[in-house]
């Protein structure tokens, strides 16, 4: 191995956002400290700072499924033009998402890897056994009975880096033991331009910043701007882009303004979402699930009060590093009465069917009473567990029976400049891009001297069953 590193990174697309924009945080971040080259199923747009890194490979992009006679052809294509292009074999291959099921290619082109010796890095953002049954059914049926020795190598030379302990703790229970864990860097946004930082908006302003797709969990916000006392505007910032949610974002429009909630939703089509977080009194999170976690980390950075939902699978890991985030609630219990227990009930069995058969599993009624045993408590359910149409029935509830506020906590904007500073602090310096290079180097040299050695598998079946378990079920992922 020569002092530099050589580092071949792939993912399926170079589009902005997402993933491309961790592979671009991560390259600068190493500061030139390594040679990267990028392989993708697409290139990068213009003006990308991926553009003279990377290099396009067809059968990376989505929806590309080679019969393994061609997949082995194309995998032997892709580490030749490897060579190719550093002069020499990379010193380990860093795949993001191998396993999420965009195409069959990938997996087998990791299986290829692992067994001919080259040492990898796998980074799984998200999991196609997490509420992506289009995905695993894609992975079953063009892997076979391959999926299981495929789906997870095991190797002293095949590391993984899950980005939040969650996920390492999922992939240390099916049997992986080379396991690091990397968590995304945190950069502030572009400061606003116009006016200048003390101008104080009118009304005051409570901020989502994120796509009102589904597992953002609208309603919980909608919820919120009706507890919310008086003078305040819930702005949402995006619409959802994506045909398959745009039905539901339209009934939360249409109900908010039933009810004449004080809601402004796609703000960050009309207003810079820069302006919109410098103007706000308090950003908000009500999300039901999240990859990294950023919604946690970037509202402090950029001096603001975050309140809203906390998810202890997630914000522990912050909490570890000593963010405080006590001002953030676990549930918001609602009584079973006001959605009518048997409607619950019908839906929760309903989804959990359609869900389980889904993945192909096999379903039983004692799946439903497990679930009602860690659902259900003293005849409450978390008001983030319930479908949409559940939902509007309780915000229906507190809007024509004013008295049954005092069952939520208090509404508390107030920014606290103390806690604010305390957690600017911890975020910038633990989750900053410095961190992070030398994180991530110091991966890359400790792997890159590692012997190649046996591999073996993961059970990829289990950790299915892992994300499946009834406590974790939630009518919103279905």
């Amino acid at each position: 191995m020569s002092e530099r590193i050589a580092v071949a990174v792939v993912h399926y697309h170079l589009r902005p956002g997402g993933v491309t924009r961790v592979i671009e945080r991560a390259i600068a971040a190493m500061c030139g400290r390594a040679d990267c080259l990028v392989f993708s199923g697409e290139a990068p747009g213009a003006g990308s700072p991926l553009v003279a890194l990377s290099e396009p490979f067809h059968a990376l992009a989505y929806g590309q499924n080679p019969a393994a006679p061609e997949a082995e052809r194309l995998a032997k294509d892709l580490r030749f033009t490897a060579r190719a292009l550093f002069g020499r074999d990379p010193d380990l291959w860093h795949i993001h998402n191998h396993a999420l099921g965009k195409n069959a290619f990938l997996p087998r082109f990791v299986h290829h890897l692992a067994t001919a010796g080259c040492r990898i890095l796998l980074q799984p953002h998200d999991f196609a056994e997490d509420g992506r049954p289009e995905n695993y059914r894609l992975l079953k049926e063009h892997l076979g009975g391959a999926l299981e020795g495929t789906l997870y190598p095991a190797a002293r030379h095949v590391w993984y880096a899950p980005i939040n302990h969650r996920d390492r703790s999922l992939l240390q229970e099916i049997g992986l033991r080379q396991i690091h864990v990397l968590p995304n860097a945190v950069t502030p946004h572009p400061p606003a331009a116009g006016h200048g930082p003390d101008r104080k908006p009118s009304p005051r302003t409570v901020v989502y910043p994120a796509r009102a797709i589904r597992r953002k969990n609208i309603g919980e916000f909608l919820l919120w701007s009706l507890l919310a006392p008086g003078g305040y505007l819930f702005q949402s910032t995006l619409a959802p882009q994506n045909p398959q949610w745009q039905g539901i974002y339209r009934e939360w429009v249409d109900f908010a303004d039933e009810l004449g909630l004080p809601v402004e939703f796609d703000a960050g089509r009309r207003h810079d979402f820069a302006v919109l977080v410098r103007d706000a009194e308090v950003l908000i999170t009500t999300s039901i699930a999240e990859g990294f976690g950023l919604a946690f980390l970037e509202p402090w950075i950029e001096g603001k009060r975050l309140v809203g939902r906390k998810l202890p699978e997630i914000t522990s890991d912050f909490e570890r590093d000593g963010l405080d985030l006590s001002g953030l609630y676990e549930r918001l219990p609602v009584p079973l009465e006001w959605i009518g227990e048997e409607d619950f009930l019908a839906a929760l069995e309903a989804a959990m069917r359609k869900s389980y058969a889904a993945y192909a599993m096999e379903w039983t009624p004692e799946l439903l009473h497990a679930a009602c045993r860690a659902l259900v408590v003293d005849g409450t359910v978390d008001f983030g567990i319930l479908d949409e149409s559940l939902q509007r029935r309780v915000i229906r509830h507190i809007a024509e029976h004013p008295m049954d506020r005092d069952r939520f906590p208090p509404f508390d904007p107030s920014p606290e400049s103390g806690g604010i500073d305390h957690n600017r602090k911890i975020a910038g310096a633990t989750y900053s891009p410095e961190a992070y290079g030398n994180r991530l180097l110091g991966i890359y040299r400790t792997l890159a001297a590692i012997e190649p050695g046996p591999v073996s598998h993961a059970s990829a079946g289990k950790l299915l069953r892992l994300f499946l378990r009834p406590e974790r079920f939630n009518l919103l992922s279905t």
